[in-house]
Order: structure tokens, then C-alpha cells, then sequence
């Protein structure tokens, strides 16, 4: 990753951790490391913000990202 020094060292401050550490999190460590800093659940949005409906995931234009909750939920009604 290419950063300015003066760049780098101010974001280390503002989220108390090298960047290093940062990027070689996996996706669960991401978050917890997000709702840490927030104290606040993370939540991902279902629906979508139409300036980027045709930009980015497929899967987020149909509407098909399901969270853990949602696969939680759906195995619970199969029981």
C-alpha cells in the first residue's frame, strides 16, 4: 500500500492500529474492529442507493445480499 508517511502515521493515530494489521484483517475481523471503534452494531443496508444501482455487486442491484441473521433465521424455520 502506497501512502504518503504523513498520511500514514495520522490514520494509525486516528484508528490506534498499523495499517499493516489493518489490511491483513479477514472480513469478521473488519467488523468487529468497526463496531469496536462505533459502539454500534454494524449493519448492512438491503436496500440500495440509486445514484449506484448500475455500478459495483450485481448481487447488491438485486437485492441478494442476505447477512448471517438472515441465514440464521431461514435454518431456524427449515428445523
Amino acid at each position: 500500500m502506497y501512502m504518503n508517511a504523513e498520511t500514514k502515521a495520522s490514520l494509525e493515530r486516528i484508528l490506534g492500529r498499523p495499517l499493516e494489521e489493518i489490511s491483513a484483517m479477514d472480513f469478521e475481523e473488519e467488523v468487529r474492529f468497526v463496531e469496536e471503534k462505533t459502539k454500534k452494531p454494524l449493519i448492512f443496508s438491503k436496500t440500495t442507493d440509486p445514484r449506484i444501482n448500475g455500478r459495483g455487486n450485481p448481487l447488491l442491484v438485486r437485492r441478494r445480499i442476505v447477512t448471517m441473521q438472515d441465514v440464521d433465521k431461514k435454518m431456524s424455520e427449515l428445523k
